[in-house]
């Protein structure tokens, strides 16, 4: 996952996102996974999926502020989610970042509605 990257797609559309780890080590020592969410919670769902724990992919289980995500990933490995962006306002500030502990500092960019 590219750091402060800008991802726009337009309303009412189906998004998929490929997520691919390239590096070799395993998930439980350095997995990624991609979460969306708006900006303003982004840090408490980062603080509860610490507690989550790597079982719950360092999400807190039926998290109602995550509005998709994939599950932690290990090296060589890639994953998906598809969401529909109907579900997103414009003009909201949306935020995907990877939820393994302390990567969201790096790992994060922008997700905006055309």
């Amino acid at each position: 996952m590219p750091k402060n990257q800008t991802h726009c797609c337009k309303f009412n559309h189906q998004r998929t996102t490929r997520p691919i780890h390239v590096g070799k080590l395993p998930a439980n020592v350095m997995g990624h996974n991609w979460v969306l969410a708006s900006e303003q919670n982004m840090q408490a769902i980062i603080t509860d999926g610490n507690a989550a724990g790597l079982s719950n992919h360092y999400l807190k289980p039926n998290d109602t502020r995550v509005l998709a995500a994939t599950d932690i990933i290990g090296g060589g490995k890639s994953t998906q989610v598809t969401f529909n962006t109907s579900t997103l306002t414009a003009g909201t500030n949306y935020t995907y970042f990877c939820s393994f502990p302390g990567h969201y500092a790096m790992m994060k960019g922008t997700f905006t509605l055309n």
